[in-house]
């Protein structure tokens, strides 16, 4: 069970791209950490353990739910972030590569 207050399975949405990327949940890309309001498991990653990001989702039909995994060097999986707006996957990606630099990125077929 999630703790109090948690919101657990939220899924993101794309408000505005006015001044870059706005969502419902709130995100932190920064050259130092990242975080996800709605990652889990829960926390605050270093950009430099993260080795690859695992996308599922994208090739299934539009409205399809799309997640993006962060795989870390330890080989832990954060399920970072959840959308159902393809366009609002290849803005975070778009966000995370020009912020921490660029990942392998594995694109799965089905939601792992």
């Amino acid at each position: 069970m999630p703790p109090l207050g948690v919101k657990h399975h939220m899924i993101g949405k794309l408000i505005s791209v006015e001044k870059g990327p706005e969502r419902n949940v709130k995100l932190i890309i920064s050259p130092t950490e990242v975080w996800s309001e709605i990652s889990s498991p829960r926390g605050s990653y270093q950009p430099q353990s993260i080795d690859h990001y695992e996308v599922s989702g994208m090739q299934a039909p539009a409205d399809s739910l799309l997640t993006l995994t962060l795989v870390l060097a330890d080989q832990r999986r954060v399920r970072f972030y959840s959308t159902h707006s393809k366009f609002d996957m290849a803005l975070l990606l778009d966000q995370l590569d020009a912020t921490i630099g660029v990942r392998k990125r594995e694109v799965s077929r089905v939601d792992a």
